[in-house]
């Protein structure tokens, strides 16, 4: 019966409600009729499911429906059982279990990233209005709590945290200003409380874009690395201090949604926005100082959104400067560009040449998505104005760090990792990322004297994809297949079309073409699957399409002969009667014909 209920508490709303009650119904009958020796009756676990699913009017949560429910459950023990029922901790949690699974979910991919945003959602992009009916179940939960202590019963943490979710939940200034006392009243109760306890609150500041939040942050870590020299499980791990450089970045998206929307620019405003960036770029320089090793992905992706949000934040700086000019000279869009790649070289304070293989691949993963941000950001600088009226390509003035950054990425790889079982889909997908938003940003360069280095670059690209092919086929080839093979048809696209911007001569556009076949042609599709390749897959119809294209039609007369050399040779049809199946046959009817 336990477990009918509990299946039933499982589903959403009314239904799920009536099903429980139904199947406790049946309980309730086998209960008064029989004459066993030992009778059934309910017990603490079916009383918690009928809380759970009961305490509830609209799926909100309702301190007199749940004081209702407690009170029935009382006179239900009191008549059809055995032991008295007494309520304690646990029982009152039930009524509020529904709350904390709604807010524990997490509505990403990545079970680690961005693990402190699942609570603070409600305020990303700012405070809310106050909304009357996520007020009133707030202040049910917390007279919830207060009633459980008028019971003489000892609020656990569970408790706490459903107060303090609660509040959250309204997305409102005084919301989130009240969970913080409930905060402060956890940790002075004797009920053990935990770092997960805290996540609501901080990851509410940090998304709130309110100017005072950053502070406010920094204020809950410090109190909480007090407490951790008593209590050393409160201690800040990476996950949380993540939360000062995402207030930043908030603070400074919201300040520039305002001034964009009001139409201001000064040299004053232009100040507060590369200081928002400053500050990100000041408190992950300190974090790295710490000298604090990875331990595991959760830390591996906290980092990760510390380098990629400070990237975001001179990226964005750099765009508004460049959209908002004024008569600052020493913040304007190359100061930005200037200290965004500053960040590509705080890696090796992370590195000390003795990683485990497994920190060694969180790192990889590092400094790729980090990579892979710098190079999407200097292409959104350039694409931030209308190409006719820009006067300079970040892309291009940068060319040669980003190429740097492309061969640095190659030879930590190449390093640490030769074996096609260290190829995980993920990995594979931050390095596709990678050539992707690298040729996006090759794909501006306008000026014909950077062409061989716009060229270099693809060469390099392609170098390392073939690399990775090889090594797959040298683990095992198809026997050692890692996951199902990544389509990377976009990257060879690119290549191709860039070959009509910056190849000029038709001859020389026609070799680098081949080259691009050439190297593409590994990852076709072929009859049989031990022929293909095991590390990821090519649309060979969509490649000639670019490559047609590249052509271009002024070189008409000299498509189609360059791409027919590329068909697909049909295979052989063999004559009839030249075979050894043909030869029997044809033995055979002699035989026949002699015997007639």
């Amino acid at each position: 019966y336990n477990a009918a209920m509990a299946l039933w508490a499982l589903v959403d709303g009314i239904k799920g409600q009536n099903g429980v009650n139904d199947v406790y119904s049946l309980l309730e009958v086998a209960s008064l009729g029989g004459d066993d020796e030992y009778p059934l009756r309910p017990n603490n676990e079916t009383f918690k499911t009928l809380f759970i699913v009961n305490s509830k009017i609209d799926d909100r949560f309702s301190f007199e429906r749940a004081k209702l429910w407690l009170d029935k459950i009382q006179q239900i023990s009191d008549s059809i059982c055995f032991e008295a029922f007494i309520p304690d901790a646990n029982i009152f949690n039930a009524a509020l279990s529904s709350l904390s699974k709604k807010s524990n979910a997490n509505p990403t991919d990545n079970p680690y990233a961005k693990i402190l945003h699942r609570y603070g959602k409600k305020y990303d992009g700012g405070f809310k209005r106050v909304n009357e009916c996520s007020n009133a179940e707030a202040i049910d939960v917390a007279k919830w709590l207060l009633y459980a202590e008028e019971c003489g019963v000892n609020p656990n943490i569970e408790m706490y945290e459903a107060v303090i979710q609660a509040w959250i939940k309204t997305g409102t200034k005084d919301g989130l200003l009240i969970a913080e006392e409930w905060a402060k009243r956890a940790i002075l109760s004797s009920a053990p409380t935990r770092l997960e306890t805290f996540h609501p609150i901080i990851s509410s500041w940090a998304l709130c874009q309110f100017d005072r939040a950053p502070d406010r942050v920094k204020e809950w870590i410090r109190q909480l690395s007090a407490l951790s020299a008593s209590k050393p499980h409160l201690k800040p791990d990476l996950n949380t201090l993540s939360a000062q450089i995402i207030a930043w970045r908030n603070v400074q998206a919201g300040m520039i949604a305002h001034l964009e929307k009001t139409k201001q620019s000064s040299s004053e405003e232009n100040e507060m926005v590369f200081a928002a960036a400053q500050n990100c770029t000041q408190f992950l320089e300190e974090m790295l100082l710490d000298g604090s090793k990875l331990e595991g992905p959760q830390d591996a992706a906290a980092l990760t959104t510390m380098f990629t949000h400070t990237i975001q934040a001179w990226g964005c700086a750099s765009r508004f400067a460049l959209l908002h000019p004024t008569s600052s000279v020493s913040l304007d869009t190359s100061h930005g560009v200037h200290e965004m790649l500053k960040i590509a070289r705080l890696f090796y304070s992370r590195i000390d040449g003795d990683e485990s293989k497994e920190n060694a691949q969180h790192i990889l993963c590092l400094i790729g998505k980090s990579y892979a941000e710098i190079a999407s950001q200097m292409h959104q600088i350039d694409s931030a104005v209308d190409s006719d009226d820009a006067t300079t390509c970040y892309f291009l003035l940068k060319f040669a760090h980003v190429e740097r950054m492309l061969r640095e990425y190659d030879f930590y790889s190449r390093k640490h990792f030769s074996q096609s079982s260290s190829f995980t889909s993920e990995s594979k997908a931050v390095r596709h990322r990678l050539y992707k938003e690298i040729l996006r940003g090759c794909a501006g360069v306008k000026s014909s004297t950077d062409d061989e280095h716009v060229v270099s670059v693809c060469k390099l690209i392609m170098d390392h994809l073939s690399w990775q092919n090889e090594q797959c086929h040298a683990s095992g080839g198809s026997s050692g297949r890692v996951g199902v093979e990544e389509d990377i048809t976009d990257i060879y696209v690119d290549i191709a079309l860039l070959a009509k911007t910056v190849v000029k001569s038709p001859q020389e556009r026609m070799y680098i073409l081949t080259q691009v076949h050439t190297n593409a042609s590994p990852f076709f599709s072929r009859r049989r699957k031990f022929d293909a390749s095991s590390y990821a897959t090519v649309d060979r119809a969509r490649l000639m399409g670019a490559m047609r294209i590249a052509m271009g039609e002024s070189e008409s007369e000299l498509t189609e002969p360059f791409l027919r050399n590329f068909d697909e040779r049909p295979p052989k049809r063999r004559t009839r009667g030249n075979n050894a199946m043909s030869f029997v046959h044809e033995m055979m009817n002699k035989n026949r014909n002699n015997r007639r």
